[in-house]
């Protein structure tokens, strides 16, 4: 018995120094974080902490978060094209994919520590994020981090009712998403035992787990700096940058070109690809599709409302982005002007009740051709309005 107890702390031992010696050599031959990876949404930045933190170290970056707007990058006018090699002072670092809605950046920015602290970020909100049932439990899964909860919840220095929202959220959106497909997500975890602590205020189990939670805090920091490595090493070289000197007008007749080309079979200025693929010829058949839609109610609004506060704790100037729908396409679709301006309204209010937000408000371009390059996303117009928005923000700062 006694020779089997040693040879199983023997074993332990040895996979601890193991573990820590990969950690030491990680940690010493970490390569320099590339700007031109700024450019790039990896998913490492979304589900980890060293790419955000690193790149936000560096005084010239604008850490930019949004959705799947950012993978538009076929747009001349996209920030990753336009901002390219530093071109106004500052290398753009983008975060964000698909259904990275408020409640996921709102998880990221808590779990930075000291790193975006006093700094400037952009924050791009989608029209699709404020259905009426919020974040879809899969899609919030898909991009959940466990290193980052267990991050924000070490961090006193939030406000104890942001923790408590984000961690009440999780908890939340865990159990639907198990309940909906029969799993056992983040039932032992140390994330989801924290969570669950946290949201139900129990300060005793907090500090019973944290040994739990540091070791599983470690473990996740060590993958995440291979992760990092990988996606360092695979970053592309650094683009030459343009003038900084920017003519706004011949900078908005090359978008023009540009969508003239890329928008050629439809009256609703979609791009060709998205609308072949997803309008085409089921067009007859999204008419007034949407007449039921309504986003007047949504979690959305609050988790929107956790990321303001979030920001505000962080110290955060914030530029934000009020993207428009498709008011062409809307209008086919059913979605009226009204129910669209309500949720417009909602937005604006919520952003007007923190002092460190500049609300950058497109609504007003819905019907504005290429503005839009399908039925939500920034298109050559929107990001042009974007990057002329980014730049003052940057210079005033």
């Amino acid at each position: 018995m006694r020779k089997a107890l040693f040879r199983a702390l023997a074993c332990l031992c040895a996979a601890a120094l193991a573990l820590a010696l990969v950690r030491w050599g990680l940690e010493a031959t970490m390569p320099d974080y590339p700007p031109a990876l700024g450019d790039n949404p990896v998913p490492e930045k979304i589900t980890g902490e060293y790419l955000m933190k690193a790149a936000a170290e560096s005084p010239d970056t604008l850490t930019i978060f949004g959705s799947s707007e950012l993978k538009t990058t076929e747009i001349c006018t996209h920030p990753a094209n336009f901002f390219a090699g530093g071109r106004c002072g500052f290398q753009v670092d983008l975060i964000g994919r698909g259904s990275c809605q408020s409640l996921v950046h709102a998880m990221a920015i808590a779990a930075s520590g000291d790193s975006l602290t006093g700094k400037q970020i952009v924050l791009i909100t989608a029209p699709q994020s404020y259905v009426p049932d919020g974040i879809a439990p899969d899609l919030f899964m898909a991009n959940f981090s466990e290193q980052q909860m267990l991050s924000l919840l070490a961090d006193k220095s939030l406000p104890e009712e942001s923790r408590q929202y984000l961690a009440a959220r999780v908890q939340q959106l865990t159990c639907e998403y198990n309940a909906q497909y029969g799993a056992d997500l983040q039932t032992h975890t140390a994330a989801g035992l924290m969570s669950r602590a946290a949201a139900s205020e129990n300060a005793a189990m907090e500090a019973l787990l944290a040994p739990y939670a540091a070791l599983s805090k470690w473990l996740l920091d060590t993958r995440d700096l291979a992760s990092a490595r990988r996606a360092m090493a695979a970053a592309p070289a650094e683009k030459t940058a343009a003038s900084a000197d920017i003519d706004w007008q011949a900078e908005e007749a090359a978008a023009l070109a540009q969508a003239e080309q890329m928008v050629t079979g439809n009256d609703f200025y979609m791009e060709d690809g998205y609308y072949n693929t997803y309008v085409g010829r089921r067009l007859a058949q999204q008419k007034d599709k949407d007449a039921a839609l309504s986003y007047a109610q949504s979690p959305e609004y609050d988790d929107l409302r956790c990321l303001f506060d979030v920001c505000a704790a962080k110290q955060l100037d914030v530029l934000f982005v009020h993207v428009p729908l498709n008011g062409k396409w809307s209008d086919y679709t059913g979605f009226s002007a009204e129910k669209r301006s309500e949720y417009y309204e909602n937005v604006r209010q919520i952003a007007a009740q923190y002092e460190n937000v500049t609300l950058l408000d497109l609504t007003a371009y819905e019907y504005e051709p290429y503005f839009l390059c399908d039925t939500m996303h920034l298109g050559w117009k929107g990001w042009l309005a974007v990057d002329k928005a980014i730049t003052e923000f940057w210079r005033a700062a």
